[in-house]
């Protein structure tokens, strides 16, 4: 069979039986949700700088005692220094999708992956904030009882019910938003992406 009847061979048989997958299409369609992450990562690192720098100013803003200042501004620059760590990975990741194109399928399962590792990472971040969150509330009760001319050594056990319930009260409600705000705006996201990534394995 020469080269032409082979041509000829081709254009007779029928394009319907060719089956053309729409994984392209599903992959194009998976930028949505990386678009959305994108604004999201670019809404949220602004107001997170902010609050770290407003976090800076409780001191003056609780009245804490000038000597209180070194205690709480040690675990303030502990916070800083754990913050630019965390942002400098938020960083790398936004980089990370304006690369993304849709082109091929490991790429999407690359940026999923790499989703859920910097939504757990995310998570940790704000776990951090609860030892800070314990010195501060620490301070805060110290000087109530300062105020009322008591001390932790003779506290009553009233106070040290309202310490306990506090504490436990305030770490609850820190997990909680913290998980429920990683959910609000990444989880849906990664919802899709995975919804795209098994409909393509199927």
């Amino acid at each position: 069979m020469n080269f032409d009847q082979l041509k000829e061979q081709w254009n007779n048989e029928d394009a319907d039986s060719v089956n053309i997958p729409n994984n392209i299409e599903k992959l194009k369609n998976s930028k949505h949700p990386i678009e959305k992450i994108q604004k999201n990562m670019k809404m949220e690192l602004p107001f997170q700088i902010i609050a770290i720098i407003l976090i800076g100013f409780f001191p003056q803003q609780l009245d804490f005692p000038a000597s209180q200042h070194i205690i709480y501004y040690t675990s303030y620059s502990m916070l800083v220094v754990i913050s630019c760590y965390y942002f400098f990975g938020f960083y790398k990741f936004y980089k990370q999708t304006e690369l993304y194109t849709g082109n091929t399928q490991n790429s999407l399962w690359k940026i999923y992956h790499e989703l859920k590792l910097n939504m757990e990472r995310y998570q940790s971040f704000g776990f951090l904030l609860l030892p800070h969150f314990m010195i501060t509330l620490g301070l805060v009760f110290y000087n109530s009882l300062a105020k009322k001319g008591e001390s932790l050594g003779n506290i009553s056990s009233h106070d040290q019910q309202v310490l306990i319930l506090s504490v436990l009260i305030g770490t609850i409600a820190i997990v909680t938003s913290i998980v429920l705000w990683t959910q609000y705006f990444y989880g849906k996201n990664a919802k899709q992406l995975e919804n795209i990534l098994h409909e393509i394995d199927e």
